[in-house]
């Protein structure tokens, strides 16, 4: 008879760790790629100022007229503030400085995208975390009282 030895699951954790996969679709519908983040990671927030501070002082220069090396700096801004593969999958669509119909850039259309989510799942899951939270502490608040009220007498 032959033993058949299966992988030992006792070293493996499991957790979930908030991941959300996303599909990017076009105004008409079409997906176009996807990728997959934590949008309610509290570390987004210190990320978020750091790649906000990167553009804010971003130039490109005369000096340096070498595209692709800027195209790389904002794929890597956008990896670093989702902490995932995203740069790649909304520039694998078009280049980051492709001029958009209102005068932005695409690379600008793709962080507000991004921020957008990260308020909505952030608002969502505070809203939430509140709820399970007050059930335990409703007990410990005190309704206000009503001053009674004498109508001059």
């Amino acid at each position: 008879m032959e033993q058949t030895t299966t992988p030992n699951k006792m070293n493996t954790m499991v957790i979930d760790d908030g991941s959300k996969t996303y599909t990017i679709e076009n105004k008409q519908g079409k997906s176009l790629a996807e990728f997959c983040f934590r949008p309610a990671d509290t570390n987004i927030i210190s990320r978020y100022k750091e790649v906000s501070k990167f553009f804010q002082n971003f130039v490109i220069t005369e000096e340096d007229p070498d595209i692709q090396k800027y195209e790389k700096q904002v794929i890597e801004q956008m990896n670093y503030l989702v902490n995932a593969d995203a740069g790649n999958a909304f520039f694998g669509i078009m280049g980051p400085f492709s001029p958009m119909p209102d005068g932005t850039l695409f690379y600008e259309t793709c962080l507000d995208a991004v921020c957008n989510v990260i308020n909505q799942e952030l608002d969502v899951r505070l809203e939430k975390m509140q709820k399970r939270t007050g059930k335990y502490t409703k007990k410990y608040y005190k309704p206000k009282r009503r001053k009674k009220s004498y109508h001059g007498r």
